[in-house]
């Protein structure tokens, strides 16, 4: 699992570093908001954590806040039978931040 979840936490720091960073506004002291598009792991269908979504979007909130930004909300939807094969579930997390 340790290997799974580094290559996660190094795929959500390259993502943070090339997407979304370029994508924060300037600080302005104005609410913004940022979408982030994300999969569960691959035929996810046990009961637990999603360790994949949550490490991912953990990262990305964790190198918003290293960036000097204040996270205000953080909300997300889900949507079954995405991915090539229709098995992982779809997630759109919309982050609030200052």
């Amino acid at each position: 699992m340790g290997f799974f979840n580094n290559s996660q936490k190094a795929s959500a720091i390259s993502i943070y570093e090339k997407e979304v960073k370029p994508r924060l506004k300037e600080k302005d002291g104005l609410v913004h908001i940022i979408m982030i598009n994300s999969f569960s792991k691959w035929i996810n269908q046990n009961f637990g954590c999603e360790d994949k979504y949550t490490t991912q979007i953990d990262e990305i909130l964790i190198g918003i806040q290293r960036d000097g930004y204040e996270i205000i909300d953080v909300k997300f939807n889900s949507i079954q039978g995405q991915g090539l094969t229709g098995q992982n579930e779809g997630f759109h997390t919309l982050i609030t931040y200052k």
